[in-house]
């Protein structure tokens, strides 16, 4: 594919974004993986927790209208004048997430593990969640069914119980800050606590609700309480089930067209839902369910509440009366029935046969007396050849009738013999494709199984491991730490000095250990009269490196059990020990090094006023030079 240009030909620089933290960068023991999204008041970042090695989601304070990032990591307010704001919100930010954190395994709502201060700002570590907003839910799928409105419903009604009995609220409850996984289990996201208590602290903020979803107090100094998280929730749901949010609640305040799910009646919702949601979109604060425990009665109703209840509902139209005619019966037709059928045809002939027949049988008389053709004999016979002859002709159309008929019931018979197989047939191959569909779903179900239990076991493998390696990491670290430990600390009987004062042994260690504090005095006559007094009677030391000198050598810090110490003496306490350094000090057998500490010189000074053993060896003058420069 080829790279964009500008209108010049040149390639545009590739796109930098100098607000958020990149990947790869830490806070804490979190490493950023990408940004999942940005708003006015902060951003949202996939992380990964690098000591439990999992995925989370990190929400960070930067407001954008109050504070920027400087050198790729710290953030800095904007200006002075907005370092208080900044702060205000940064301290409500964090108590967001102090809060969020004490909330264990709420139901529908986001767990938060864990919140911390870093780079000038604070963020909250939450779970990464997957799968779609209700409000993509909605666009993609229009209308949600009952069932699926209870599966959203009454989670979330337990979830914000809680949240509030904890002194919280959301208060920015929509679609879009509802996830829904793959079962359509919801759980609630961006809560924004910090960012609503800093509306109308500062002119560079601006409000945060949601037109539609938010209740008239948040336009408002009005208090806040439950019942407006309660109107974010029944407006959401109102949106779920009429497919559109309601109107805005400021506008309902001027000219109120807010149509009740009460008067709207969607089927299969059942009537306390509906009274329910209708009465958390109730305008006026005061008249709307206080609480979660207020509102769950209304919602769990089986019936409708009868129109002279506290909660007016809108009553059904009833069904329009019959219409009844103006005009009376209905006149006869000028034509009184169809034309006659054959057999009717028959019968007219038949009678005027029979007519016929009187006017031969009333002329015979006259015939006979007349002898010739009587002419109204002649008439009679020509209108009783007329009238067989019409007989005739009904009788062959009513038979051409009944076969035309005989036809049309055989063709009938034929095309729904035709319709009851076709039927048939299709109704077959249903079930094969129905039975064949059944089969690949068992195959696609068992295929799933396995590759979940694979995936398990896979898990429980990684899992097992991450705990075997953290084990023997935590033993190495214990051994590393018994080990320095060993070298640091030791204890044991005193057992001799070195080859000055300042080394001395423990019987229960080879080589030797050098004072920190105190300089070197090369004199066996002093090295024998320290032994002779530290081993009048069983002593106890604990030894623990301090410090090297600029060679490496270790300088240790040594306490020794007192003379009136009583058995056991391994069981001293530090406390009930003399620092041996000083004591050796404070007799007059050791010098003090020139950084020593201010004790150790007191201790100096009193052994040298009195005289006592190094003092009687070592002069002043030479004493002095020694720690001059």
């Amino acid at each position: 594919m080829n790279e964009p240009t500008t209108l010049s030909g040149a390639t545009p620089p590739p796109e930098v974004d100098y607000v958020s933290l990149k990947a790869g960068q830490t806070i804490g023991r979190y490493e950023i993986v990408s940004v999942l999204g940005q708003g006015g008041f902060g951003i949202t970042y996939r992380a990964r927790d690098v000591q439990l090695g999992r995925e989370v989601a990190i929400k960070e304070y930067l407001p954008s209208a109050l504070a920027v990032r400087q050198d790729g990591s710290t953030v800095l307010p904007r200006t002075t004048k907005m370092a208080d704001d900044f702060g205000w919100g940064r301290d409500r930010f964090v108590t967001e997430g102090r809060t969020l954190a004490s909330l264990h395994r709420v139901p529908a709502i986001v767990q938060v593990f864990d919140f911390l201060e870093a780079n000038g700002t604070a963020y909250i570590v939450m779970e990464l969640l997957s799968g779609a907003t209700l409000e993509d839910r909605i666009n993609t799928g229009g209308r949600l069914k009952p069932e699926e409105v209870d599966r959203i419903l009454w989670p979330l009604l337990d979830g914000l119980e809680q949240v509030h009995a904890a002194g919280f609220l959301h208060r920015d409850i929509k679609p879009a800050n509802i996830l829904l996984d793959a079962a359509g289990n919801p759980t609630l996201i961006d809560f924004g606590a910090s960012r609503a208590a800093m509306v109308g602290r500062t002119a560079a903020m601006t409000a945060i609700f949601t037109p539609g979803y938010a209740a008239a107090e948040q336009m408002t100094s009005a208090k806040q309480g439950p019942w407006t998280d309660i109107y974010g929730l029944a407006a959401t749901i109102y949106h779920a089930i009429a497919g559109k949010a309601p109107p805005n609640a400021f506008d309902r305040m001027l000219d109120d067209g807010y149509e009740p799910l009460g008067k709207l009646a969607p089927a299969g919702f059942s009537p306390g839902v509906l009274a329910g949601v209708d009465a958390g979109l109730t305008v006026a604060a005061r008249d709307r369910p206080q609480s979660i425990a207020g509102w769950r009665p209304i919602l769990g109703m089986t019936a409708a509440p009868e129109p002279g209840a506290t909660m007016v509902m809108g009553k059904a139209e009833e069904a329009p009366a019959e219409r009844v005619s103006v005009l009376g019966p209905a006149t006869t037709a000028s034509i009184t029935g169809p034309p006659p059928t054959p057999k009717s045809r028959v019968g007219l002939w038949a009678g005027i046969a029979a007519v016929v027949l009187l006017a031969v049988g009333g002329g015979g008389y006259y015939a006979m007396a007349t002898r010739g053709p009587d002419p109204e004999m002649v008439k009679a016979r020509a209108a009783a050849e007329a009238a067989e002859e019409a007989r005739r002709k009904a009788a062959e159309e009513a038979e051409q009738l009944r076969a035309e008929k005989a036809a049309q019931e055989a063709k009938a018979k034929a095309d729904q013999e035709a319709k009851a197989k076709a039927e048939q047939d299709a109704k077959a191959k249903a079930d094969l494709e129905a039975q064949a569909d059944a089969a690949r779903r068992q195959f696609e179900e068992d295929t799933r199984r396995k590759v979940e239990a694979e995936i398990a076991e896979k898990k429980r493998a990684e899992e097992e491991a991450q705990r075997k390696a953290a084990e023997e990491a935590a033993a190495r670290q214990k051994a590393i730490e018994d080990a320095r430990k060993a070298i640091e600390f030791v204890a044991g009987n005193f057992d001799h000095f070195g080859k000055t004062l300042m080394l001395i042994g423990l019987k229960d260690r080879s080589g030797e250990l050098r004072l920190q504090g105190v300089d070197v005095v090369d004199d066996p006559a002093l090295h024998k009269l320290a032994a002779d007094a530290l081993a009048a009677q069983p002593r106890n030391l604990r030894c623990r490196q301090t410090d090297r000198l600029t060679d490496g050598t270790p300088l240790y810090r040594c306490l020794i059990t007192k003379r009136n110490s009583k058995d056991p003496l391994a069981d001293i306490p530090d406390s009930d020990r003399d620092d041996l350094a000083l004591v050796l000090v404070r007799t007059g057998l050791l010098l003090a090094s020139c950084d020593a500490p201010r004790s150790y010189a007191d201790a100096e000074d009193d052994a040298r006023g009195s005289k006592q053993y190094l003092w009687s060896r070592v002069n002043v003058p030479e004493y002095k030079r020694r720690c001059t420069r």
